[in-house]
């Protein structure tokens, strides 16, 4: 979100601090942050990446997830946008799999 403080109000996720608190937020259940995409707002770190299931579980923290819907016809702009948070249930039960040695997410 901080690396396009623009859209967090498009969505309907506040203003460019909430952004920032946003990213930082994700960063505390990311595994790291991708090197060559970064954010000049957050001193120039890298986007956080790779959600760990582990970390998610232990704090409550679940991915926001953005998005945006475009029309269908072409030339029909964009037909919404808003934010959703991923519920932790899913999360949990991804631990639990692994945890006992089941697949995750099927294939």
């Amino acid at each position: 979100m901080a690396a396009a403080p623009a859209v967090v109000r498009l969505v309907g996720a506040g203003g460019a601090a909430d952004a920032l608190r946003i990213t930082d937020e994700m960063r505390e259940i990311a595994l790291g942050e991708r090197p060559h995409w970064r954010i000049p707002a957050v001193d120039d770190r890298g986007v956080p990446v790779g959600i760990d299931v582990r970390d998610v579980v232990a704090t409550g923290i679940t991915p926001l997830v953005n998005t945006g819907i475009t029309g269908r016809r072409a030339g029909t702009g964009q037909e919404g946008a808003g934010v959703v948070r991923a519920p932790l249930g899913c999360f949990t039960a991804a631990l639990e799999a692994l945890a006992a040695g089941r697949a995750v997410g099927g294939g």
